[in-house]
């Protein structure tokens, strides 16, 4: 195998045997044929575009295939066996459509050199065949025959599209109106199709490398007002982190309709709701609020579920992402939903039309179970959505213009397991008292237990939520900006360290880039995938830089740097 798209690559370089994430070689195969295949439609996609032959569920079957591969979704072979199959046979009848369409329209067969994404056909669905052939069409082929600049650019762009892809999922469980993701299904379409082409220039890899990440802060947008619409603007919410009575379920994930579905079947069931990782933003919620049996934030970010879920002794349902090969101890309580799935565990269907979720099974499990084992006590305030935290702009500027706000610092993106992200934790304990914390993603974990106090009345740590809740930053920052009467961006007294793991945060870089904001920070370790020229490149033109000491950055943070 060979697969570099996570934080925790072994050595900063590739997994070549066995993925950290515990993905098995025939896995990775299967994903990069699967990425092979996906190419392939998207090529015929883009073609049969003028026709209008596209439809909605070709578009809808693109992004969850992608996100199926995001970093610790989906680990089930057979899966994506099925995955194939459909990509293909999708390619085939778009094709078919399209080049009828162009026959009629230009009386004359439609011809074009091929790429061999566009042509691959098997002779029976088998997942040793297709696994053998996976191993023969990965990122090393391509690496062969293309310059390794552009190689290591297309391969980020790759990424980006799984991040933009996994949004899309997200909005289309929300009911967001498919048109107003029609840019973003067609970029998909494009950038695929693009990286079949053996003569792209860097410049041009680039460009798309950049919309995209235009197109990912759009659609982070587009979630965010998709969520207030359906459950109410977030308000600040103090989440109690210890353990209660009752029997209860963990819920994993971003996904808040499942959420909402679990509390109204669990609605006088005696059987508590906990949040988990990136879950923990749901409490902030209007309409979570009446429910009583969603009581508590379990645990921390996704990398400590081995330990923490024996603890719970209840079920557990995992949402999106960030699955782990699951222990004995509570391997039968486990249970994923929609793109999550790992081989032997537990999977909960997809709702039907009009229908919430049937979540019954995980139910009768946790009424069978003990109560939640305490892991530890205390209290942690989220909530600060777009309204909430656009009432403090006029209060925040004024602290800017006194200088007791001297710096804003914007701690977002994944938490993992490498040691080296205590330093997360030392940097915001460290920063001067003078600084505005801003974070979004489970990167809190490493400093939600810390008691940053106040400036002027207003709390020094702001969560807005999710990583996909990082668009609320970026409006926070223009509000900012008008209010101060600025016109650059880069004139604000903010800086951006990204704390990487997988291609949704990977998306909150390029947006930062897409903005031409400098200076940016990404730690623990910069992408692997990223060539030094390439990184040179960034450096040059953005001012990207990885970490350093905590004392250095800190020094280099407050001169605005």
């Amino acid at each position: 195998m060979f697969c570099y798209h996570c934080q925790e690559a072994k050595k900063n370089l590739v997994c070549d045997k066995t993925g950290i994430c515990g993905k098995k070689e025939n896995v990775s195969s299967l994903q990069d044929l699967l990425m092979f295949s996906l190419k392939g439609l998207a090529y015929y996609c883009c073609q049969a575009e003028e026709f209008g032959l596209v439809s909605d569920k070709t578009n809808r079957f693109m992004a969850r295939a992608l996100f199926s591969m995001v970093t610790n979704v989906n680990f089930s072979a057979t899966e994506f066996v099925t995955l194939i199959d459909e990509a293909v046979r999708r390619r085939d009848s778009v094709r078919d459509k399209f080049k009828a369409a162009y026959q009629q329209k230009h009386q004359q067969e439609f011809q074009q050199p091929l790429a061999e994404e566009a042509e691959w056909q098997y002779d029976a669905v088998d997942e040793q065949a297709f696994t053998d052939k996976g191993a023969k069409v990965g990122v090393e082929k391509d690496h062969e025959l293309l310059d390794p600049d552009v190689h290591a650019l297309q391969e980020t762009l790759l990424y980006a599209v799984k991040g933009i892809a996994s949004l899309a999922v997200h909005n289309l469980e929300m009911k967001v109106d498919p048109l107003q993701y029609i840019d973003q299904y067609r970029f998909i379409h494009q950038a695929l199709s693009f990286t079949l082409n053996k003569d792209n220039e860097l410049e041009d890899v680039l460009q798309l490398v950049l919309h995209s990440g235009e197109l990912g802060l759009t659609a982070m947008g587009l979630l965010e007002i998709a969520h207030c619409k359906k459950f109410g603007d977030p308000v600040p919410t103090t989440v109690y982190l210890d353990a209660m009575d009752n029997p209860g379920i963990l819920v994993s994930g971003h996904d808040l309709q499942d959420i909402e579905d679990l509390l109204e079947q669990t609605a006088d069931t005696g059987v508590d709701i906990y949040t988990h990782g990136e879950a923990l933003s749901a409490h902030a919620y209007p309409a979570f609020k009446k429910y009583f049996n969603l009581v508590a934030n379990y645990g921390g970010a996704w990398q400590a579920q081995k330990t923490e879920f024996p603890k719970f002794n209840g079920p557990i349902l995992v949402t999106t992402n960030s699955i782990q090969q699951p222990k004995k101890t509570y391997e039968e309580k486990l249970f994923s939903t929609g793109m999550v799935a790992w081989q032997g565990v537990q999977h909960i269907a997809d709702r039907k039309a009009g229908q919430r979720k049937d979540f019954s099974k995980i139910i009768d499990a946790a009424k069978q179970s003990k109560m939640p084992t305490a892991l530890t006590e205390g209290a942690f305030v989220t909530g600060y959505g777009l309204k909430a935290i656009m009432k403090l702009t006029d209060q925040v500027a004024e602290a800017i213009k006194s200088e007791k706000i001297k710096r804003i610092v914007v701690i977002a993106g994944t938490d993992g397991r490498h040691k080296e992200r205590k330093y997360y934790t030392e940097l915001s304990e460290a920063l001067p008292e003078t600084t505005l914390i801003l974070t979004a993603g489970d990167v809190k974990y490493r400093f939600l237990a810390h008691d940053f106090g106040q400036i002027e009345g207003i709390p020094r740590l702001l969560d807005v939520g999710q990583s996909n809740d990082f668009s609320i930053i970026i409006s926070f920052m223009q509000g900012l900006l008008q209010t101060l009467g600025l016109s650059d961006f880069n004139a604000l007294p903010v800086s951006f360290n990204i704390a990487w793991y997988e291609q949704k945060t990977i998306l909150i870089m390029l947006a930062l880039f897409a903005m031409n904001v400098e200076n940016i920070r990404v730690g623990p370790t910069l992408p692997p995938f990223f060539t030094p020229p390439i990184l040179d490149l960034l450096a040059d033109r953005y001012g990207l830089k990885g970490i350093d000491t905590v004392e250095n950055d800190i020094e280099s943070i407050m001169a605005g740097n």
